[in-house]
């Protein structure tokens, strides 16, 4: 299994980053709490990723089972982008304009390995020998 190309994966992640960004800076500037703001950003990106590395990036048919285990997968993402954002944002005192970016570059090789694990699922019929 590979990816379309390096540049599909790209392009998917820089529509998932600026759906995150504009989520936590958004949120922030609203004056809500850390927290929801990573929590509406989860939502915005799965949805956002999974359509996108489905179509785009894997070339996979939609599937329950894989919006599920990319659900899973994602919820990872929930309390390292919540620490990443808050060691940038609420420690080092960046603006969230900084912040939220500075967290997603952070969390660009989790988020490629965990796409790849939800989305592609292996046909044991051609990995096997006769």
């Amino acid at each position: 299994m590979s990816i379309r190309t390096p540049f599909a994966y790209l392009l998917v992640s820089a529509c998932c980053f600026a759906g995150h960004n504009i989520a936590m800076i958004g949120v922030d500037n609203l004056g809500a709490p850390l927290w929801l703001a990573v929590l509406l950003s989860f939502g915005v990106v799965v949805l956002i990723g999974y359509t996108l590395h489905s179509l785009v990036t894997f070339q996979r048919p939609f599937s329950t089972s894989a919006f599920t285990r990319y659900i899973v997968g994602m919820s990872v993402n929930i309390p390292v982008a919540f620490v990443t954002t808050w060691f940038w944002h609420s420690w080092l005192g960046f603006i969230m304009l900084v912040a939220a970016p500075l967290a997603s570059v952070c969390m660009l090789l989790l988020n490629f390995l965990l796409s790849r694990w939800a989305i592609v699922t292996f046909d044991r019929k051609k990995t096997l020998t006769p």
